[in-house]
């Protein structure tokens, strides 16, 4: 049995992979397998993954297409490692990742081992680390009950967690695998759902008992800030409200979704919500004004998000918690239609200055 697994899902990521792939193979624990997942590519991923196949770690798997949800799911249940890394295809590791990691998990006989990351800004060519507001190495039961707080939604008051990034991605994790899957720990459909490794996070958090957060960043995260600041999804507040009951029936398994009632609205409110929005005047939304009209209007009359708004908790949260609150709140889709359409526009402007 290797050390660790290290799953890669692969979909149409050719001028990335072999960056990635090599990283990995560079680790300075060479104990480990690599199961590379092509999910139907339609490009030369799938040749490029095959050039590493000479290496006895390296299995290439090819599935039908399925999305990364899917093809994250179908590399952790062939797996078969003592512990489970999942890496996307476009990112790439540090030497000592998996070293310091497998230790790290080893001494303190955890579950689960949270890392920091390092955002690589591909359009600015700047890096920043990007860490937890923790000091050094900590685990016990007040930082499992943080980091799960944070995970479900925003403080209702400001602190440093408030600007912490990426903190529910799977590859901001690594997982004793034999426990990831006996709790069937499971990503979602992102056809059905958006942010389809939250609720998983979530749920790996829940039945978590021994929990080790690292003061190291070994991942190298790409950060597309032009693409993503111009990307639209039809039916985003659809597949955030679906995320929302996916991780609201992982709360109710463990007996805790009253405890967490408020904090998990009011990232539907904050979180959910206000991205749909933002998202209604992406410059690639095809619709015209009417139909972006129409479009918030439907937003502001989701069942779950008229719930969010009669809740208060915001009400003493950050300046821009508050704002987002009330304009949301006022369910007058002229007033909210006129802020998001401004708020869009100016954080194009200033996306554009970077």
């Amino acid at each position: 049995m290797p050390l660790i697994s290290v799953v890669v899902p692969v979909y149409n990521v050719e001028k990335y992979l072999g960056k990635c792939v090599e990283s990995i193979l560079a680790q300075s624990l060479d104990d480990f397998e690599l199961l590379i997942v092509n999910d139907a590519s339609t490009d030369d991923s799938l040749k490029t993954a095959r050039r590493f196949e000479s290496d006895p770690r390296v299995k290439v798997l090819d599935k039908p297409h399925g999305g990364l949800g899917d093809t994250r799911n179908y590399g952790a249940s062939r797996a078969a490692g003592k512990y489970l890394l999942f890496i996307d295809s476009d990112d790439w590791v540090d030497r000592n990742m998996f070293k310091e990691l497998y230790y790290l998990a080893e001494n303190h006989s955890a579950d689960l081992v949270v890392f920091n990351f390092i955002r690589e800004d591909i359009e600015s060519g700047k890096s920043r680390k990007c860490c937890l507001p923790v000091r050094g190495q900590i685990c016990g039961r007040e930082i499992k009950e943080k980091v799960l707080a944070e995970l479900i939604g925003p403080d209702k008051s400001s602190g440093p967690w408030h600007s912490v990034e990426m903190l529910g991605c799977a590859w901001r994790r690594m997982y004793r695998r034999d426990w990831f899957i006996a709790n069937n720990i499971q990503y979602g459909n992102e056809q059905k759902i958006m942010l389809e490794d939250l609720p998983a996070s979530i749920h790996a958090h829940c039945a978590c008992q021994n929990l080790i957060i690292a003061d190291g960043a070994y991942y190298h995260y790409r950060y597309n800030s032009n693409s993503l600041s111009t990307r639209y999804r039809p039916h985003k507040m659809e597949m955030l409200a679906e995320c929302y009951r996916t991780v609201d029936a992982t709360l109710q398994q463990y007996g805790i979704d009253e405890k967490y009632r408020e904090r998990h609205m009011a990232w539907l409110l904050r979180s959910a919500a206000h991205s749909a929005l933002v998202n209604c005047f992406s410059p690639k939304n095809p619709a015209s004004h009417s139909g972006r009209f129409k479009e918030v209007n439907g937003i502001l009359k989701n069942p779950l998000l008229l719930a969010a708004m009669r809740s208060d908790y915001l009400e003493h949260g950050e300046k821009s918690d508050r704002i987002v609150r009330r304009v949301i709140s006022t369910r007058c889709t002229p007033v909210v239609y006129l802020f998001y359409k401004i708020y869009s526009k100016i954080l194009m402007n200033n996306q554009n200055k970077k």
